[in-house]
Protein backbone atom coordinates (compact mmCIF):
# COMPACT_ATOMS: atom_id res chain seq x y z
CA UNK A 1 0.00 0.00 0.00
CA UNK A 2 1.19 3.49 -0.75
CA UNK A 3 2.06 5.57 2.26
CA UNK A 4 3.43 9.07 2.41
CA UNK A 5 5.85 9.43 5.29
CA UNK A 6 6.67 13.12 5.40
CA UNK A 7 4.67 16.14 4.34
CA UNK A 8 5.93 18.19 1.44
CA UNK A 9 9.60 17.92 2.36
CA UNK A 10 9.57 20.41 -0.40
CA UNK A 11 9.86 23.86 1.01
CA UNK A 12 12.45 24.68 -1.58
CA UNK A 13 15.33 26.67 -0.13
CA UNK A 14 16.64 29.16 -2.66
CA UNK A 15 20.06 30.76 -2.22
CA UNK A 16 20.49 33.95 -4.21
CA UNK A 17 23.71 35.94 -4.56
CA UNK A 18 23.13 39.45 -3.22
CA UNK A 19 24.20 41.99 -5.87
CA UNK A 20 26.19 44.09 -3.41
CA UNK A 21 28.51 41.24 -2.52
CA UNK A 22 28.54 38.85 -5.47
CA UNK A 23 27.64 40.85 -8.54
CA UNK A 24 26.09 39.17 -11.53
CA UNK A 25 28.15 39.05 -14.71
CA UNK A 26 25.22 40.67 -16.49
CA UNK A 27 22.38 42.39 -14.65
CA UNK A 28 19.98 41.34 -17.43
CA UNK A 29 20.81 37.63 -17.01
CA UNK A 30 20.04 35.12 -14.28
CA UNK A 31 22.13 31.94 -14.21
CA UNK A 32 20.82 28.89 -12.39
CA UNK A 33 21.32 25.13 -12.26
CA UNK A 34 19.20 21.98 -12.18
CA UNK A 35 20.24 18.56 -10.91
CA UNK A 36 19.08 16.16 -13.60
CA UNK A 37 20.25 15.78 -17.25
CA UNK A 38 18.43 17.84 -19.89
CA UNK A 39 17.98 15.62 -22.96
CA UNK A 40 15.13 17.74 -24.37
CA UNK A 41 12.83 20.61 -23.48
CA UNK A 42 9.55 18.77 -23.83
CA UNK A 43 7.25 17.52 -21.06
CA UNK A 44 5.49 15.15 -23.46
CA UNK A 45 8.49 13.00 -24.35
CA UNK A 46 10.53 13.78 -21.23
CA UNK A 47 7.98 14.19 -18.40
CA UNK A 48 10.44 14.49 -15.51
CA UNK A 49 9.94 17.02 -12.71
CA UNK A 50 12.84 19.29 -13.65
CA UNK A 51 11.86 19.14 -17.33
CA UNK A 52 8.55 20.68 -16.29
CA UNK A 53 10.50 23.51 -14.69
CA UNK A 54 12.66 23.91 -17.79
CA UNK A 55 9.85 23.75 -20.37
CA UNK A 56 7.22 25.77 -18.51
CA UNK A 57 8.50 29.23 -19.60
CA UNK A 58 8.50 28.22 -23.27
CA UNK A 59 4.96 26.98 -23.75
CA UNK A 60 1.41 28.06 -23.08
CA UNK A 61 -1.74 25.97 -22.78
CA UNK A 62 -5.37 26.74 -23.53
CA UNK A 63 -6.26 27.20 -19.87
CA UNK A 64 -4.31 28.62 -16.94
CA UNK A 65 -4.89 28.06 -13.21
CA UNK A 66 -4.67 31.18 -11.08
CA UNK A 67 -3.22 29.76 -7.84
CA UNK A 68 -4.04 32.92 -5.87
CA UNK A 69 -7.68 33.17 -6.93
CA UNK A 70 -7.86 29.36 -7.21
CA UNK A 71 -9.77 29.43 -10.45
CA UNK A 72 -9.31 28.41 -14.09
CA UNK A 73 -8.77 31.37 -16.41
CA UNK A 74 -8.38 31.64 -20.20
CA UNK A 75 -4.86 31.73 -21.67
CA UNK A 76 -4.48 30.67 -25.33
CA UNK A 77 -8.25 30.42 -25.22
CA UNK A 78 -10.16 33.62 -24.44
CA UNK A 79 -13.35 31.88 -23.40
CA UNK A 80 -15.15 28.56 -23.37
CA UNK A 81 -18.64 27.20 -23.13
CA UNK A 82 -19.95 23.76 -22.33
CA UNK A 83 -22.06 22.34 -25.14
CA UNK A 84 -23.01 19.11 -23.39
CA UNK A 85 -21.75 16.78 -20.66
CA UNK A 86 -18.75 15.72 -22.76
CA UNK A 87 -17.96 18.72 -25.00
CA UNK A 88 -16.45 22.18 -24.53
CA UNK A 89 -16.02 24.81 -27.21
CA UNK A 90 -13.04 27.15 -26.91
CA UNK A 91 -12.64 30.53 -28.57
CA UNK A 92 -8.93 31.14 -29.21
CA UNK A 93 -6.93 34.30 -28.61
CA UNK A 94 -6.32 36.51 -31.63
CA UNK A 95 -2.88 37.94 -32.36
CA UNK A 96 -0.76 35.32 -30.56
CA UNK A 97 2.44 34.34 -32.36
CA UNK A 98 4.89 31.51 -31.88
CA UNK A 99 8.51 32.38 -31.16
CA UNK A 100 9.37 31.99 -34.85
CA UNK A 101 6.78 34.63 -35.77
CA UNK A 102 4.15 32.26 -37.17
CA UNK A 103 0.54 32.93 -36.10
CA UNK A 104 -1.26 30.73 -33.59
CA UNK A 105 -4.58 29.24 -34.73
CA UNK A 106 -6.97 26.32 -34.30
CA UNK A 107 -4.78 24.20 -36.59
CA UNK A 108 -2.03 24.23 -33.96
CA UNK A 109 -4.41 23.13 -31.22
CA UNK A 110 -5.97 20.35 -33.26
CA UNK A 111 -2.67 18.99 -34.54
CA UNK A 112 -1.03 19.06 -31.09
CA UNK A 113 -3.88 17.05 -29.60
CA UNK A 114 -4.00 14.72 -32.61
CA UNK A 115 -0.38 13.76 -31.95
CA UNK A 116 -0.96 13.41 -28.20
CA UNK A 117 -3.88 11.04 -28.93
CA UNK A 118 -2.53 9.12 -31.94
CA UNK A 119 -1.67 5.48 -31.00
CA UNK A 120 1.36 5.46 -33.30
CA UNK A 121 3.13 8.03 -31.10
CA UNK A 122 4.22 6.49 -27.84
CA UNK A 123 5.39 8.35 -24.74
CA UNK A 124 5.16 8.05 -20.97
CA UNK A 125 1.86 9.08 -19.36
CA UNK A 126 0.07 8.99 -22.75
CA UNK A 127 -2.99 7.18 -21.42
CA UNK A 128 -2.89 8.96 -18.06
CA UNK A 129 -2.79 12.43 -19.58
CA UNK A 130 -4.74 11.98 -22.79
CA UNK A 131 -6.67 8.71 -22.55
CA UNK A 132 -9.81 10.60 -21.49
CA UNK A 133 -10.04 12.47 -24.81
CA UNK A 134 -12.40 11.43 -27.60
CA UNK A 135 -11.80 14.02 -30.32
CA UNK A 136 -10.61 17.58 -30.97
CA UNK A 137 -12.24 19.42 -33.87
CA UNK A 138 -11.66 22.69 -35.67
CA UNK A 139 -14.83 24.82 -35.91
CA UNK A 140 -13.10 27.75 -37.62
CA UNK A 141 -9.63 29.31 -37.58
CA UNK A 142 -10.02 30.51 -33.99
CA UNK A 143 -12.49 28.02 -32.50
CA UNK A 144 -12.05 24.39 -31.43
CA UNK A 145 -14.25 21.79 -29.78
CA UNK A 146 -12.81 19.24 -27.39
CA UNK A 147 -14.79 16.16 -26.40
CA UNK A 148 -14.15 13.58 -23.69
CA UNK A 149 -15.09 9.90 -23.96
CA UNK A 150 -17.44 10.32 -21.03
CA UNK A 151 -18.46 13.05 -18.60
CA UNK A 152 -15.13 14.04 -17.03
CA UNK A 153 -15.05 16.32 -13.98
CA UNK A 154 -11.38 17.46 -14.27
CA UNK A 155 -11.82 18.44 -17.93
CA UNK A 156 -10.36 21.96 -17.58
CA UNK A 157 -7.68 20.76 -15.18
CA UNK A 158 -6.28 18.53 -17.91
CA UNK A 159 -5.86 21.49 -20.26
CA UNK A 160 -3.32 23.35 -18.12
CA UNK A 161 0.46 22.93 -17.84
CA UNK A 162 0.79 19.36 -19.19
CA UNK A 163 -0.96 20.08 -22.50
CA UNK A 164 1.34 22.55 -24.30
CA UNK A 165 0.35 23.77 -27.73
CA UNK A 166 2.99 23.27 -30.44
CA UNK A 167 3.25 24.92 -33.89
CA UNK A 168 1.54 22.51 -36.30
CA UNK A 169 3.66 23.41 -39.33
CA UNK A 170 6.93 22.57 -37.54
CA UNK A 171 5.60 19.63 -35.53
CA UNK A 172 3.96 17.99 -38.55
CA UNK A 173 7.26 17.99 -40.46
CA UNK A 174 9.06 15.95 -37.79
CA UNK A 175 9.19 12.21 -38.40
CA UNK A 176 10.39 11.70 -34.83
CA UNK A 177 8.24 13.95 -32.64
CA UNK A 178 10.72 13.76 -29.74
CA UNK A 179 13.12 15.84 -31.88
CA UNK A 180 10.92 18.86 -31.25
CA UNK A 181 12.23 19.18 -27.70
CA UNK A 182 15.75 19.78 -29.02
CA UNK A 183 14.63 22.90 -30.86
CA UNK A 184 11.42 23.91 -29.06
CA UNK A 185 9.17 26.70 -30.26
CA UNK A 186 6.23 27.84 -28.18
CA UNK A 187 4.21 30.96 -27.40
CA UNK A 188 5.37 31.37 -23.78
CA UNK A 189 7.06 34.25 -21.95
CA UNK A 190 10.55 32.97 -22.82
CA UNK A 191 12.00 31.52 -26.01
CA UNK A 192 14.97 29.15 -26.28
CA UNK A 193 17.80 30.71 -28.27
CA UNK A 194 20.33 27.92 -27.71
CA UNK A 195 20.32 24.40 -26.30
CA UNK A 196 23.23 21.98 -25.93
CA UNK A 197 21.90 18.63 -24.59
CA UNK A 198 25.43 17.20 -24.43
CA UNK A 199 26.48 19.90 -21.97
CA UNK A 200 23.04 20.31 -20.43
CA UNK A 201 22.90 24.04 -21.11
CA UNK A 202 19.90 26.13 -22.13
CA UNK A 203 19.77 29.86 -22.88
CA UNK A 204 16.41 31.62 -22.80
CA UNK A 205 15.51 35.09 -24.00
CA UNK A 206 12.45 37.01 -22.89
CA UNK A 207 9.63 37.03 -25.40
CA UNK A 208 9.14 40.76 -25.87
CA UNK A 209 5.98 40.09 -27.90
CA UNK A 210 4.25 38.13 -25.14
CA UNK A 211 0.62 39.31 -25.07
CA UNK A 212 -0.73 37.38 -22.08
CA UNK A 213 1.26 39.01 -19.27
CA UNK A 214 -1.91 40.12 -17.51
CA UNK A 215 -2.88 36.44 -17.08
CA UNK A 216 0.43 34.66 -16.75
CA UNK A 217 3.50 36.37 -15.31
CA UNK A 218 5.75 37.65 -18.13
CA UNK A 219 9.54 37.44 -18.06
CA UNK A 220 11.09 39.61 -15.34
CA UNK A 221 14.68 39.37 -16.65
CA UNK A 222 15.88 39.50 -20.23
CA UNK A 223 17.91 36.29 -20.28
CA UNK A 224 18.14 33.02 -18.32
CA UNK A 225 21.11 30.66 -18.54
CA UNK A 226 20.41 27.22 -17.17
CA UNK A 227 22.93 24.43 -16.59
CA UNK A 228 22.67 20.80 -15.51
CA UNK A 229 24.98 20.39 -12.48
CA UNK A 230 24.15 17.19 -10.54
CA UNK A 231 26.34 17.90 -7.51
CA UNK A 232 25.03 20.45 -5.01
CA UNK A 233 28.47 21.27 -3.62
CA UNK A 234 29.56 22.19 -7.14
CA UNK A 235 26.49 24.39 -7.53
CA UNK A 236 27.24 26.23 -4.31
CA UNK A 237 30.92 26.64 -5.24
CA UNK A 238 29.80 28.22 -8.52
CA UNK A 239 27.46 30.48 -6.58
CA UNK A 240 30.39 31.78 -4.53
CA UNK A 241 32.57 32.18 -7.61
CA UNK A 242 29.84 34.26 -9.30
CA UNK A 243 29.22 31.63 -12.00
CA UNK A 244 25.65 31.07 -10.78
CA UNK A 245 23.08 33.47 -9.35
CA UNK A 246 20.52 31.01 -8.04
CA UNK A 247 20.45 27.46 -6.68
CA UNK A 248 17.55 25.57 -5.15
CA UNK A 249 16.65 22.44 -3.19
CA UNK A 250 19.43 23.20 -0.73
CA UNK A 251 20.04 20.51 1.90
CA UNK A 252 18.49 21.68 5.19
CA UNK A 253 21.70 21.20 7.15
CA UNK A 254 23.41 23.70 4.84
CA UNK A 255 20.78 26.41 4.93
CA UNK A 256 21.76 27.94 8.29
CA UNK A 257 25.41 28.40 7.32
CA UNK A 258 24.45 29.85 3.94
CA UNK A 259 21.94 32.21 5.53
CA UNK A 260 24.68 33.52 7.85
CA UNK A 261 26.74 34.61 4.85
CA UNK A 262 25.99 38.29 4.04
CA UNK A 263 26.71 37.61 0.36
CA UNK A 264 23.73 35.31 0.06
CA UNK A 265 20.00 35.51 0.53
CA UNK A 266 18.13 32.34 1.48
CA UNK A 267 14.36 32.09 1.19
CA UNK A 268 11.96 29.22 1.86
CA UNK A 269 9.01 28.58 -0.43
CA UNK A 270 6.20 26.12 0.24
CA UNK A 271 5.23 23.77 -2.55
CA UNK A 272 2.73 20.96 -2.98
CA UNK A 273 5.40 18.38 -3.78
CA UNK A 274 6.00 15.59 -1.30
CA UNK A 275 8.23 12.57 -0.72
CA UNK A 276 6.67 9.13 -0.31
CA UNK A 277 7.61 5.51 0.23
CA UNK A 278 6.25 2.61 -1.81
CA UNK A 279 6.73 -1.14 -1.38
CA UNK A 280 6.72 -3.84 -4.05
CA UNK A 281 3.44 -5.37 -2.88
CA UNK A 282 2.85 -6.85 -6.35
CA UNK A 283 6.13 -8.74 -5.90
CA UNK A 284 7.45 -7.87 -9.35
CA UNK A 285 10.98 -8.24 -7.96
CA UNK A 286 10.25 -11.69 -6.51
CA UNK A 287 11.47 -10.83 -2.99
CA UNK A 288 8.21 -12.11 -1.53
CA UNK A 289 8.05 -10.58 1.93
CA UNK A 290 5.94 -7.53 1.01
CA UNK A 291 3.00 -9.82 0.31
CA UNK A 292 2.64 -9.98 4.09
CA UNK A 293 0.81 -6.94 5.42
CA UNK A 294 2.67 -7.29 8.73
CA UNK A 295 5.98 -6.62 6.99
CA UNK A 296 4.68 -3.46 5.34
CA UNK A 297 3.17 -2.25 8.59
CA UNK A 298 6.40 -3.04 10.46
CA UNK A 299 8.48 -0.90 8.12
CA UNK A 300 6.00 1.97 8.40
CA UNK A 301 6.17 1.71 12.20
CA UNK A 302 9.95 1.90 11.85
CA UNK A 303 9.84 5.33 10.21
CA UNK A 304 10.25 8.22 12.66
CA UNK A 305 8.36 10.93 10.80
CA UNK A 306 8.87 13.68 13.42
CA UNK A 307 12.63 13.09 13.20
CA UNK A 308 12.50 13.36 9.40
CA UNK A 309 10.50 16.57 9.60
CA UNK A 310 13.04 18.07 11.97
CA UNK A 311 15.95 16.96 9.81
CA UNK A 312 14.62 17.89 6.39
CA UNK A 313 12.14 20.72 6.76
CA UNK A 314 13.13 24.29 7.57
CA UNK A 315 11.97 25.63 10.96
CA UNK A 316 9.25 27.67 9.24
CA UNK A 317 7.50 24.47 8.17
CA UNK A 318 8.12 22.05 11.00
CA UNK A 319 4.91 23.01 12.79
CA UNK A 320 2.70 22.81 9.72
CA UNK A 321 -0.19 20.31 10.00
CA UNK A 322 1.05 16.89 8.89
CA UNK A 323 0.05 15.54 5.51
CA UNK A 324 -1.55 12.17 6.16
CA UNK A 325 -2.57 11.06 2.68
CA UNK A 326 -1.28 10.87 -0.87
CA UNK A 327 -2.34 14.43 -1.64
CA UNK A 328 -1.86 17.95 -0.36
CA UNK A 329 -4.68 19.96 1.22
CA UNK A 330 -4.07 22.59 -1.49
CA UNK A 331 -5.55 20.12 -3.95
CA UNK A 332 -9.18 20.38 -4.95
CA UNK A 333 -10.86 17.30 -3.46
CA UNK A 334 -8.03 16.21 -1.16
CA UNK A 335 -9.16 14.48 2.05
CA UNK A 336 -8.24 11.51 4.22
CA UNK A 337 -9.84 9.66 7.10
CA UNK A 338 -7.10 7.24 8.19
CA UNK A 339 -3.55 8.13 9.22
CA UNK A 340 -0.61 5.80 8.72
CA UNK A 341 1.01 3.84 11.57
CA UNK A 342 2.77 5.86 14.24
CA UNK A 343 6.46 5.43 15.02
CA UNK A 344 6.84 2.29 17.14
CA UNK A 345 10.20 0.51 16.69
CA UNK A 346 9.46 -2.20 19.24
CA UNK A 347 6.10 -2.86 17.64
CA UNK A 348 7.87 -3.02 14.28
CA UNK A 349 10.29 -5.69 15.54
CA UNK A 350 7.41 -7.69 16.96
CA UNK A 351 5.52 -7.64 13.67
CA UNK A 352 8.62 -8.72 11.74
CA UNK A 353 9.08 -11.65 14.13
CA UNK A 354 5.43 -12.66 13.74
CA UNK A 355 5.85 -12.55 9.96
CA UNK A 356 8.82 -14.93 10.19
CA UNK A 357 11.64 -12.39 10.00
CA UNK A 358 12.97 -12.10 13.58
CA UNK A 359 16.42 -11.24 12.18
CA UNK A 360 15.13 -8.90 9.51
CA UNK A 361 16.15 -9.16 5.85
CA UNK A 362 18.18 -7.42 3.14
CA UNK A 363 16.42 -4.52 1.40
CA UNK A 364 17.35 -2.09 -1.37
CA UNK A 365 15.66 1.32 -1.41
CA UNK A 366 15.75 2.98 -4.83
CA UNK A 367 15.73 6.77 -5.02
CA UNK A 368 16.75 9.72 -7.16
CA UNK A 369 17.54 13.42 -6.95
CA UNK A 370 16.40 15.32 -3.84
CA UNK A 371 14.82 12.20 -2.34
CA UNK A 372 18.19 10.50 -1.89
CA UNK A 373 19.01 12.10 1.46
CA UNK A 374 15.59 11.18 2.85
CA UNK A 375 15.97 7.63 1.54
CA UNK A 376 19.30 7.36 3.36
CA UNK A 377 17.68 8.54 6.60
CA UNK A 378 14.88 6.01 6.20
CA UNK A 379 17.41 3.23 5.53
CA UNK A 380 19.12 4.15 8.79
CA UNK A 381 15.81 3.94 10.66
CA UNK A 382 15.08 0.54 9.09
CA UNK A 383 18.44 -0.76 10.26
CA UNK A 384 17.41 0.09 13.82
CA UNK A 385 14.55 -2.43 13.59
CA UNK A 386 16.78 -5.13 12.11
CA UNK A 387 16.24 -4.58 8.38
CA UNK A 388 19.56 -4.26 6.57
CA UNK A 389 18.58 -1.51 4.12
CA UNK A 390 20.82 0.15 1.56
CA UNK A 391 20.11 2.95 -0.90
CA UNK A 392 20.45 2.72 -4.68
CA UNK A 393 20.44 6.34 -5.92
CA UNK A 394 20.37 7.17 -9.64
CA UNK A 395 19.22 9.79 -12.11
CA UNK A 396 15.48 10.06 -12.56
CA UNK A 397 15.69 8.46 -16.01
CA UNK A 398 17.46 5.36 -14.69
CA UNK A 399 15.09 5.22 -11.73
CA UNK A 400 11.99 5.32 -13.95
CA UNK A 401 13.36 2.57 -16.19
CA UNK A 402 14.06 0.34 -13.19
CA UNK A 403 10.52 0.89 -11.97
CA UNK A 404 9.11 0.07 -15.39
CA UNK A 405 11.20 -3.11 -15.47
CA UNK A 406 9.94 -4.23 -12.04
CA UNK A 407 13.37 -4.03 -10.41
CA UNK A 408 12.56 -1.80 -7.43
CA UNK A 409 11.99 -3.50 -4.07
CA UNK A 410 11.16 -0.27 -2.25
CA UNK A 411 11.28 3.30 -3.46
CA UNK A 412 11.55 6.66 -1.73
CA UNK A 413 10.62 9.17 -4.39
CA UNK A 414 9.43 12.71 -4.97
CA UNK A 415 6.04 13.48 -6.48
CA UNK A 416 5.70 16.93 -8.02
CA UNK A 417 1.91 16.72 -8.32
CA UNK A 418 2.00 16.81 -12.10
CA UNK A 419 3.57 20.28 -12.00
CA UNK A 420 1.15 21.33 -9.27
CA UNK A 421 -2.04 20.40 -11.09
CA UNK A 422 -4.76 21.65 -8.75
CA UNK A 423 -7.22 18.76 -8.94
CA UNK A 424 -6.69 15.63 -6.85
CA UNK A 425 -7.48 13.48 -9.90
CA UNK A 426 -4.01 14.01 -11.41
CA UNK A 427 -2.27 12.70 -8.32
CA UNK A 428 -4.65 9.81 -7.76
CA UNK A 429 -4.42 8.65 -11.38
CA UNK A 430 -0.62 8.81 -11.22
CA UNK A 431 -0.50 6.30 -8.38
CA UNK A 432 -3.57 4.13 -8.83
CA UNK A 433 -4.28 3.71 -12.54
CA UNK A 434 -2.78 0.50 -14.01
CA UNK A 435 0.92 1.13 -14.61
CA UNK A 436 4.35 0.33 -13.17
CA UNK A 437 3.66 2.98 -10.52
CA UNK A 438 0.69 1.08 -9.08
CA UNK A 439 2.19 -1.31 -6.52
CA UNK A 440 -1.09 -2.53 -5.06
Amino acid sequence: MLRRFAPALAGLAFALAAPAALAQANKDTVRLAVYQPIPMIDTIYNPHPETSLIANPVFDSLVHFDAVKREYVPLLATSWKRLDAKTYEFRLREGVKFHDGSPFSADDVVYSFDVFMDPKYNFRFKDTRFGWLDKVEKVDDMTVRISSKEAFAPFLDRLIENTPIYPAKIYRALENKSDFGRNPIGTGPYKVISFDPAKGEVVYERNENYTMGAIRRPGSVKNIRLSSIPDQQTQIAKLFSSELDLVYNIEPDMVASLAANPSLKVSVERTVSYTYIQFDTRDRTGIGFFKDKRVREALLKGIDRPALLKAFLPPEQQKDPPQLGMCHTWHIGCAWSVAGPSYDPEGAKKLLAEAGYPNGFELTISSWGPSRRIAEAVAGQFRKIGVNAKVDASTVGVFVQKRADGKIQTQVSLWDNGVAQPDIETTMSFFFMPSSRDAI
